[in-house]
């Protein structure tokens, strides 16, 4: 039969033709015959210049049959791209961590992107939990992208949602550190780590005016952030603790939002509430709505309701120097002021300084969060609090301190 004649073919094929001397042949015989090793030895005793064309053959066998791990023996990078190509990430991460930073890097990213078209942010989130980031600016629209997706589907408000916000912090400020130039990664860390304060506030009630003007600081940054979500979150938060007429402001915007969303145009988004703030009018509008409807109809209604009673007037607080109380920038003397570590608010006085930065928190702000920590035991807020302490050093002024 045909089989029987393959079989004679293969077998003594090589041998056959190694005895008359027919290097060439002798090799394709192995080759076909899956001898790799009498290929090779007959290649490196008699015919080197077949030396490359075996190995070469051998890692096209080893693709056409799958074998990955043997393959990564011979050619990693062809051996981890075979890995990924069928989707085997934890053997191809764990293989690629053995071959330096630049070929982790590699795979990790496309990981990672991978997760991201999959619609799985979080998942992608804890690759660089574990693997950390690069500086390379090829990976720069995979961070945006994961900081937008997350910006998307995670709760600004929920404690639940703690865990993501922290990750991306810390995912982020070791970025940052590799680029400390880079404004747009800078700006994208603040608002991962006041999501992180926003969120570490809910549930303990003595720290809800925290957690408002967290979700307040966050309006300086809309332009990363998801607009619609941000105005409904930080009027959500002003109603919670009373906050009428800044709850007033920012939930309008967050309707007027809304109608641009519909149009699919900012044009007619009147921006006079903001004129003196340091609220940016440049947003990328989402494609659709990032809030439920049942919550755009509930804001629709109370903005409604209040735009009837007397006492509530559509302005926004103002502090000492006479500005809108969250803006860091003094519109009258265009003096900008520090921005508090916790919550994002410009420090005007009674400062808590800190030992290796120039950073300052509003004291009454942080005696209030260190003391929530104390008493509730909140790893949450404890968390917070490690981080600051590893960004800034311990407060210079000990009365301050971290416990």
């Amino acid at each position: 039969s045909s089989g029987i004649n393959a079989e004679w073919l293969l077998r003594p094929g090589g041998e056959a033709y190694l005895s008359i001397e027919r290097y060439k042949e002798s090799i394709d015989a192995f080759i076909l015959g899956d001898k790799w090793d009498r290929a090779r030895a007959v290649a490196r005793e008699h015919a080197p210049q077949f030396e490359h064309r075996v190995e070469e053959e051998y890692v096209e066998s080893l693709k056409r049959g799958g074998k990955a791990e043997e393959l990564a023996n011979v050619d990693v990078i062809a051996g981890l791209d075979l890995l990924a190509n069928r989707g085997q990430w934890a053997k191809c991460l764990q293989t690629a961590e053995n071959e330096g930073k630049e070929v982790l890097n590699k795979y990790v990213a496309l990981y990672a992107a991978q997760l991201l078209q999959d619609g799985q942010p979080i998942q992608a989130l804890g690759v660089f939990t574990q693997y950390g980031t690069s500086d390379n600016t090829a990976n720069f629209n995979l961070y945006r992208r994961l900081c937008n997706d997350l910006f998307l589907t995670e709760s600004f408000s929920s404690l639940t949602a703690f865990k993501t916000w922290s990750a991306l912090r810390d995912v982020l400020a070791a970025l940052v550190e590799k680029l400390p130039q880079n404004k747009e990664f800078f700006s994208l860390l603040q608002c991962a780590h006041l999501l992180s304060v926003r969120t570490s506030s809910a549930g303990h009630k003595q720290l809800f005016e925290i957690g408002a003007k967290s979700a307040v600081s966050l309006l300086r940054y809309t332009n990363y952030l998801i607009p619609d979500k941000a105005f409904f979150e930080a009027g959500i938060a002003c109603r919670a603790i009373g906050w009428n007429n800044m709850a007033f402001v920012f939930l309008n915007r967050f309707l007027d939002i809304c109608d641009a969303i519909e149009d699919g145009s900012t044009d007619m988004l009147d921006h006079s509430d903001f004129s003196d703030t340091d609220i940016p009018y440049d947003i990328v509008l989402p494609e659709d709505y990032s809030i439920t409807e049942e919550d755009r109809e509930e804001a629709k209604e109370w903005v409604l309701a209040v735009s009837m009673d007397q006492r509530v007037q559509q302005v926004l607080n103002t502090d000492e120097r006479g500005c809108y109380e969250g803006s860091l920038l003094n519109v009258h003397n265009n003096v900008t002021s520090p921005q508090c570590i916790l919550t994002g608010y410009p420090v005007l006085r009674g400062e808590v300084v800190f030992k290796n930065t120039s950073s300052v928190s509003n004291k009454d702000d942080w005696n209030v969060y260190v003391m929530a920590r104390k008493v509730s035991h909140s790893v949450e807020c404890q968390d917070v609090l490690t981080y600051l302490q590893t960004s800034t050093g311990a407060p210079a002024n000990p009365s301050y301190s971290f416990t």
